[in-house]
């Protein structure tokens, strides 16, 4: 490979490793895994330089192969005959602000492990466009990133909502799981 290409590659890569990053770790749960999804999109990016580089908007075009490698991933391994389990420790990354409460951190703490017990019922569609959206990504980029109308994103980011809460009403025992999903009291 030319220098000129590893040039480009990294000027072009290289600045969006962390959203990269951060998008992969919410699709897949476990850094293992996310690690090795920003692996396979770097390589898919390398042999499709010239194309990312033409690309309007180089981590739309990046987070477009991610997202279909990990679909991709998640389908192969619905047809594995072995089970993985979810890394609940992985969904607790994020740490709550020093101003919240006892009762505010433990609160969102039993919140984030009922996400994460009902979160691998989810298709892995949904969970993909979850956590896209919830990596700040709004619906035109969201629309560019899986080539899709934006009207059909905000139909599948409301049924994914829709499933989310009634599989956490259901592991509740009915309570309103929007509640939690909003952060109301």
């Amino acid at each position: 490979m030319s220098d000129v290409r590893q040039r480009q590659f990294a000027a072009i890569v290289e600045p969006h490793f962390a959203a990269l990053y951060r998008a992969a770790l919410r699709l897949t749960r476990q850094r293992q895994d996310a690690e090795d999804l920003l692996q396979e999109v770097c390589v898919r990016a390398l042999a499709n330089v010239d194309e990312l580089k033409a690309a309007q908007s180089p981590l739309a075009w990046l987070l477009r192969a991610e997202y279909h490698l990990f679909v991709d991933l998640a389908r192969r391994r619905g047809r594995s005959p072995f089970v993985t389990a979810v890394d609940a420790a992985a969904l607790a990354d994020s740490t709550a602000s020093s101003a919240a409460g006892p009762d505010r951190i433990v609160d969102a703490e039993l919140g984030h492990a009922r996400i994460a017990a009902v979160w691998p019922r989810l298709d892995a569609d949904q969970r993909a466009l979850l956590a896209l959206h919830a990596e700040g990504y709004g619906l035109d980029e969201l629309a560019a990133m899986l080539g899709i109308a934006k009207n059909a994103v905000s139909a599948r980011l409301h049924r994914a909502r829709q499933r989310l809460a009634n599989l956490l009403g259901a592991q509740a025992g009915g309570q309103p799981a929007l509640k939690l999903l909003t952060g109301e009291p």
